[in-house]
């Protein structure tokens, strides 16, 4: 399979699959995590050995440390490492699985702490780097597994600080004393080394919150949607419907017409083939509305077995033709149903026009009265509110 293939899966799990990251299991977030520690090593290791073997960042570095400090940052790396690939061949054991949800994160805190004391416990990228990576923790896991990581590595900073702060142990044994009895603040080795050691937090971290934000705005959208949508013939629900009539009645100077249609003996098409060959019908009359109105009309479903459409810009004369059009659509369509036979439908339409003394509730009534004539002439027919005088005086 190519890169491409690979590069889609993951953008979408990522930022179109509607399982968002604060609800994976906890074992796929510890083996997230345990890639990521396995990087901060490698960024650690780079750092380090550069720093080390650099001849104008040599002197900042403590010798006596480097060797303590290599086998710790190799030997973390080996266990990340170790772990992940532990992680995919024990995905599916029920044991394993437990134990990389709490000791990935217990053992990433832990690695975090003592990176940060070797650099200074009170470093700006220490208390930084432990910012972030409480937020994304209170954000990504839960509560049990949050409380039950934060008592010891409360209880390991706490006591690395008390410890620097009354000279017990050494504060930032990375670096030598002619860097640490300086004033380092205006060291560029120093600056430098900061940002080297926050960076890579700082950017997981925003991009950590940027595919959560992308999620929830996903996940933002397909809520509204569904609250606007009727559920089975995807077309635009009734409280939908009021909202935009709402907002068009508001604009004095938007014309639009109304136009109700209603399907001719649906009760019969229920009552004789079921209910699922009626939800067929329904779904196959919203898509030839939808297919024979314009992008910025507005198709939806009124109740039961009854539409509505919403025709911005449009005369009665245009709003006429478009009812008639779709109403001959709806009369050569046929439904196909389970014992091989073709089901014929139809449908009645009244049409109506907004008109400025007029309010939705009018309109929609006129549109409605319209439609009840359509009925009561033998239904299968377009018929406009005009006919009946219904328009009230301004």
């Amino acid at each position: 399979m190519s890169i491409f293939h690979y590069w889609g899966r993951f953008r979408f799990h990522l930022l179109e699959s509607d399982n968002l990251i604060i609800y994976w299991p906890n074992f796929d977030k510890g083996v997230l995590l345990l890639i990521f520690g396995a990087l901060c090593q490698v960024s650690a290791i780079k750092w380090y050995l550069f720093s080390y073997f650099s001849p104008d960042n040599r002197v900042w570095i403590n010798p006596d440390f480097f060797l303590i400090r290599i086998v710790t940052v190799f030997t973390t790396l080996v266990i990340f490492s170790f772990l992940t690939l532990l992680s995919f061949r024990y995905k599916r054991n029920k044991k394993f699985r437990t134990f990389i949800a709490y000791f990935a994160p217990l053992f990433f805190g832990g690695v975090m702490i003592y990176a940060g004391y070797t650099v200074g416990i009170y470093s700006p990228a220490t208390i930084a780097g432990f910012v972030n990576i409480v937020l994304i923790g209170l954000v990504f896991y839960s509560r049990e597994i949050i409380y039950s990581i934060a008592i010891p590595a409360s209880i390991f900073t706490v006591v690395i600080s008390y410890l620097t702060y009354n000279g017990m142990i050494r504060y930032a044994p990375v670096f030598s004393d002619v860097l640490t009895m300086s004033e380092f603040y205006h060291n560029k080795f120093w600056i430098g080394s900061m940002a080297e050691v926050y960076l890579p937090i700082l950017l997981v971290s925003v991009l950590f919150f940027e595919i959560l934000l992308s999620q929830w705005r996903r996940r933002e959208k397909i809520i509204k949607k569904m609250s606007q949508t009727d559920g089975l013939t995807n077309v635009f629900n009734r409280r939908y419907i009021g909202e935009e009539l709402s907002a068009l009645e508001r604009k004095n100077k938007t014309a639009y017409a109304v136009i109700l249609l209603d399907l001719d003996h649906f009760k019969l098409i229920n009552d004789q083939y079921g209910h699922d060959v009626g939800d067929t019908v329904l779904q196959r009359v919203a898509a030839i509305l939808c297919t024979t109105t314009r992008e910025q009309d507005i198709v939806g479903r009124f109740g039961g077995e009854e539409f509505i459409l919403i025709l911005k810009d449009q005369n009665l004369q245009q709003a006429i033709e478009i009812a008639e059009r779709c109403r001959r659509i709806i009369e050569l369509e046929d439904v196909q149903i389970e014992t091989g036979e073709n089901l014929k439908m139809s449908a009645s339409f009244g049409v109506a026009l907004s008109l400025p003394h007029l309010n939705k509730e009018q309109t929609i009534r006129m549109a409605d009265r319209a439609l009840y004539l359509a009925k009561q002439k033998g239904r299968n027919q377009v018929r406009h509110y005009l006919e009946l005088n219904l328009v009230p005086s301004a």
